[in-house]
């Protein structure tokens, strides 16, 4: 079964172009936004099965996420950074 939705041409455009930022159509990108716990039946529910992007995948979390590497980066960023800078700066590449 379908539906036919009018909206404003404004929204239709905002519409639009925050899908094809996520890769997505307009309807795909409404269907995520839409809570999980929505039932989904016929063939669309074979589509929708666990995060749709990245966003969808690490919501509700909170921290950040560990790349495998050894270094601290969050330790002493402003000084490395101002370091690194001044060095760009020495170097005549900034």
């Amino acid at each position: 079964m379908s539906h036919l939705l009018e909206i404003p041409d404004t929204l239709y455009t905002a519409l639009k172009e925050a899908a094809a930022a996520s890769g997505l159509n307009p309807v795909d990108w409404i269907a995520a936004q839409l809570p999980r716990t929505q039932i989904v039946e016929g063939p669309e529910a074979e589509k929708i099965v666990g995060p749709r992007t990245l966003a969808d995948l690490f919501v509700g979390r909170v921290g950040r996420i560990r790349s495998g590497g050894q270094e601290h980066l969050s330790e002493e960023c402003g000084t490395k950074f101002t370091d690194y800078l001044e060095e760009k700066r020495k170097a005549g590449h900034v």
